[in-house]
């Protein structure tokens, strides 16, 4: 039984006629009902009645019609729900984003993405940089913008745009009139960082450790899930931070928060796209992946090592 079987079936059904299901269908009336003979054989049942009046269903072929139908109608919806996939149209994506892209890069891209695919309806998973990759693995989203790289063989990593953390502190603080504090200094106020997994936390411990900081030093007070939570902390005078410059612009600008150059650190961290290797990106993410790498790569989205959309 295959479906083109079943095709000539209904047309015969619903014509009640051998040669008339042969003119729709484009075929010899004997191939028609070589086709139906081999249905009848293959089930064991007959699924007509040849009369003078043409052919009509027995009780088993009513049976098998009610169910070769929904059969046929559900490959009909198959059809089209892959030409809207194909085509982008209504079609969902689901892609993790670590707190900076998830709050600051990908909301700028959404007007670009709506006028050249309007179809695409995007879902964004916020999380820390280990949860997304971990979601990435798992399949729950389709790719990821982290700002962490990790040893997983099972994910590619394509850079994006860079960030710069700086380290700031809110009104009121002691050293809110300073331009610059020593590295050594670190050790005598309240920080304030990111939970374990944020690409955030871990540039600002690399850049700590490299400078020839110990990092047993640090005062923690805190570490909190999230670039927001670690801001308003700050701005509320609970302690100083290393917080995305991305993230801080309208408080640098206010006055909420106040940015001090640390002598001999610089903290410089890199955006990645993320993507499990070996798997095929889907039309919708592919034309996402371009967007994102047009807008926010270093390099033109030819020379960016992605999987191929499906075809």
């Amino acid at each position: 039984m295959d479906l083109h079987r079943f095709e000539i079936f209904m047309a015969v059904a619903d014509s009640g006629s051998f040669s008339r299901a042969a003119e729709k269908m484009l075929l010899t009336q004997s191939t028609v009902s070589q086709h139906i003979a081999a249905l009848e054989n293959k089930l064991g049942i007959r699924l007509f009645d040849r009369t003078g009046r043409g052919a009509e269903l027995t009780d088993g072929g009513r049976l098998f019609s009610q169910h070769v139908r929904q059969i046929l109608s559900e490959c009909d919806e198959l059809r089209q729900a892959m030409a809207r996939f194909q085509g982008m149209e209504d079609t969902q994506l689901t892609v993790g984003a670590s707190n900076i892209p998830a709050n600051y890069l990908i909301p700028g891209l959404l007007s670009t993405l709506v006028k050249r695919h309007p179809g695409i309806i995007l879902n964004v998973l916020a999380a820390d940089s280990r949860q997304i990759i971990d979601q990435l693995l798992r399949g729950e989203v389709a790719l990821a913008v982290v700002g962490n790289c990790f040893g997983d063989e099972a994910v590619t990593y394509a850079p994006l745009t860079s960030d710069t953390l700086l380290f700031v502190v809110g009104p009121g603080h002691p050293w809110q009139d300073r331009v610059a504090v020593g590295l050594a200094e670190l050790a005598s106020t309240s920080l304030i960082m990111r939970e374990t997994g944020s690409g955030t936390g871990r540039a600002t411990e690399n850049a700590l450790l490299a400078a020839g900081f110990d990092m047993a030093r640090l005062q923690i007070m805190a570490r909190l899930g999230s670039n927001e939570a670690v801001k308003q902390a700050v701005i509320r005078g609970i302690g100083a931070a290393f917080l995305s410059s991305l993230s801080i612009q309208r408080e640098l600008a206010s006055g909420e928060l106040i940015a001090l150059k640390v002598e001999g650190v610089t903290i410089e961290r890199r955006f990645w796209l993320a993507t499990r290797r070996g798997r095929t990106l889907s039309p919708a993410a592919h034309a996402f992946v371009r967007l994102l790498t047009e807008t926010l790569g270093n390099n033109s989205p030819d020379e960016v090592p992605l999987p191929s959309p499906q075809k």
